[in-house]
């Protein structure tokens, strides 16, 4: 009898040993964003997921959390299950088309780990670690294991570890995708670059084997300027019972060092069995002008040969000069305060046999120092052929009357051709002040938003792209003339609101309503300041230019800074022109119309305007659409307000008067109304939604 329940013993061991989750590889893609980030899991037996979690460690933190139950997955039986971040999903899709979209993927933000980071599975119940990838409490940063822009993939036959083992692992290196994969232009996905996805076998094969992972770009040269630059590809073999030998097709040439000595072949050691390492490769020197391809191969005794594809390019050494230059080259001043600021491109060239030429339109001058004297051409001069990365400035010559001016930069250099920049400046007349920089708010929604500014015209401007932004970060000091963001050519009226935010979805949440224009020149925090140019000018800044706000008496962080009525546009910062919530103001909410200490929307006045013109332009409504039974109306006065209500049919369902701005609409039905305003004998009219 005990000898049969011995026995009954270890069958139920047996049996339950392999039913258990493993690791058996991670990515960290290089598409956009580092994705796509994927972990990959292998049920070795009958695996009930409903006892096990994923834990995080990132960075050199020493502490394990962000856990994941994996319950979602259920019981599987010997196969792979996968989890994801929720911004790889276009990625997963192009990158790994054999998981698709798979019932077996969990998206989890566990997984958004860079390749310097740690994971783990454990038995949830007890916290017992089933299965880890990386060293607890070690930043990855430079260690053997780290995957960063890479991946590493499980040894069949091994693991589970209850920790980890780097010895079950093959790790290429850092960057061996980088750059690569179709969502790149690449030719191939990851997942072939990974040599598959799912290919773990919990039985260890004992067949030589060699894999290549990673792939080379073409490598070019100008005829007699050889060799190229290298590349490189990884090389790793199991079961070996000798060395690796990589040989080059013909034209290229390999090594198992970077910067050589290289050759036809190159040999990479195994040990007890092992192979890794990298294989650089380059194009070899004194080749005629073509195209060259061919596979490199690696091959040991027992092994089936791996190949990998290798392209290169000779260029005939004919004359050939480069331009660089910024996208939009804006050179602008305030009439009889000439030249405008300087801007600048950069040329470069090879197998020259002229120096190259750079002249200047009409109205414009350049110059090869900054700051230095500036002429109609200058010559950047060629020795032996090369010129190095040199900068040309560029500016607007003073003197010139109100208006825009256009131009072309001409680069020449016989016989390699000419190539031109555009160029536009401006001499803007005397600032109006009709634009006046009234709020700035910093919100609580995820990503930090709303973030952004509220100005108010306090005239006709018939063209709001005289009018620009410039963000001024951690006390940086002025912009000075650089103006980072123009306003749309749009024409707005006195008393018009406009709201400038990061983004729409946001604002829209927080405010009720959607901003005017979006620009990521306000993605600023409450420390920061902000400066109002028109034209050239600087008409209205908030905050100090010169000093860091953290702490400062006008810091608004997780809050919101408004304009003291009347104020502005002050040109520099004063502080006694303005109001704040404080900083944590808005830490909690989730919208303005809730808030404790919500921003003043549309408060700020001001006696240019006319208080007799009531229009939409000087009151508002808020939030609308509104759930909340009740709206906020504002206007320029301190009036009584009569307010009368219709629906959709023309019946009247609200008629009041209101004297603090707030107006109950808790009876209402959802749908469309129409609102009704009079105050002073001015009327105005304007949609009512209610959610």
């Amino acid at each position: 009898m005990k000898k049969i329940y011995f026995l009954f013993t270890l069958l139920i061991a047996t049996a339950s040993f392999a039913q258990s989750p493993i690791i058996t590889a991670i990515v960290d893609g290089d598409c956009s964003g580092g994705n796509p980030k994927l972990l990959e899991i292998y049920a070795d037996g009958v695996v009930d997921f409903n006892l096990y979690s994923l834990q995080n460690q990132t960075n050199s933190n020493t502490a394990w959390g962000s856990t994941q139950d994996l319950s979602i997955f259920g019981t599987v039986t010997n196969a792979f299950v996968y989890v994801t971040t929720s911004g790889s999903t276009a990625a997963i899709a192009s990158e790994f088309p054999s998981i698709g979209s798979s019932s077996l993927v969990l998206v989890s933000g566990t997984v958004n780990l860079n390749g310097d980071d740690r994971i783990r599975i454990i038995e949830t119940a007890t916290t017992t670690v089933i299965d880890q990838y990386g060293v607890d409490s070690i930043d990855g940063t430079g260690e053997t294991w780290e995957y960063a822009d890479s991946y590493a993939k499980r040894l069949n036959g091994t693991g589970p570890d209850a920790g980890f083992t780097e010895a079950n692992w093959s790790i290429p290196g850092v960057g061996t995708i980088n750059t690569l994969g179709t969502c790149q232009g690449g030719a191939e996905t990851f997942e072939t670059l990974l040599g598959g996805i799912g290919t773990y076998s919990a039985t260890a094969s004992t067949t030589p084997s060699i894999t290549i992972s990673g792939s080379t770009a073409s490598m070019d040269y100008f005829e007699a300027n050889g060799p190229s630059s290298e590349e490189s590809f990884n090389i790793s073999g199991l079961n070996l019972t000798q060395d690796v030998t990589v040989t080059a097709p013909t034209s290229f040439e390999v090594s198992t060092v970077t910067g050589g000595p290289f050759g036809p072949t190159a040999t990479l050691a195994q040990t007890a069995g092992s192979a890794s390492g990298t294989i650089y490769v380059r194009l070899a020197a004194g080749l005629t002008v073509n195209t060259y391809t061919g596979d490199a191969a690696a091959s040991s005794m027992g092994a089936t040969d791996t190949t990998t594809p290798l392209t290169g390019t000779v260029s005939p050494s004919t004359p050939q000069f480069s331009v660089f230059s910024p996208s939009n080259i804006a050179l602008n001043y305030a009439l009889s305060a000439g030249p405008s600021n300087e801007e600048s491109i950069s040329v470069e060239g090879l197998f020259l046999t002229n120096d190259i030429t750079v002249t200047a339109p009409a109205n414009f001058e350049v110059s090869l120092t900054s700051g230095g004297t500036f002429t109609t051409s200058v010559t950047v001069s060629q020795v032996s052929g090369t010129v190095a990365n040199t900068d040309v400035f560029v500016r607007l010559t003073s003197g010139l009357a109100v208006g825009l001016y256009i131009g072309d930069i001409t680069v020449a250099s016989a016989p390699a051709g000419s190539l031109s920049v555009a160029l536009n400046g401006n001499v803007f007349g005397a600032a109006t002040n009709t634009l006046v920089l009234v709020g700035a708010y910093d919100g609580p929604l995820s990503g930090g938003v709303p973030k952004g500014i509220e100005l108010v015209a306090l005239a006709d401007i018939p063209d709001l792209s005289v009018f620009g932004i410039s963000s001024i970060t951690n006390g940086a000091g002025s912009s000075a003339g650089i103006v980072e963001y123009n306003f749309p050519a749009d024409a707005v009226s006195a008393g018009d609101r406009i709201f400038l935010a990061t983004e729409s979805t946001g604002f829209t949440t927080f405010f009720g309503f959607a901003p005017t224009y979006t620009d990521n020149v306000v993605g600023i925090n409450g420390d920061d300041a902000i400066e109002l140019y028109e034209g050239a000018t600087i008409i209205d800044t908030f905050g100090d230019v010169n000093i860091d706000g953290t702490s400062q008496a006008w810091d608004y962080v997780d809050g919101w800074a408004y304009r003291v009525s009347n104020t502005g546009p002050d040109g520099t910062f004063v502080i006694g022109n303005w109001t704040f919530s404080g900083a944590d103001a808005f830490d909690g909410q989730s919208d303005n119309a809730t808030a404790v200490t919500p921003y003043p929307i549309d408060v700020y006045t001001n006696d240019v305007l006319s208080t007799e013109d009531f229009t939409t332009t000087n009151f508002s409504i808020y939030p609308n659409p509104t759930n909340t039974g009740f709206v906020n109306i504002t206007t320029t006065s301190n009036e009584t307000i009569n307010v009368t209500v219709f629906d959709i049919l023309g019946k009247q369902v609200i008629s009041q008067t209101i004297n603090n701005n707030r107006l109950n609409v808790s009876n209402l039905n959802t749908g469309v109304y129409i609102l009704k305003l009079n105050q002073n004998g001015a009327t105005t009219t304007k949609k009512l939604v209610i959610k």
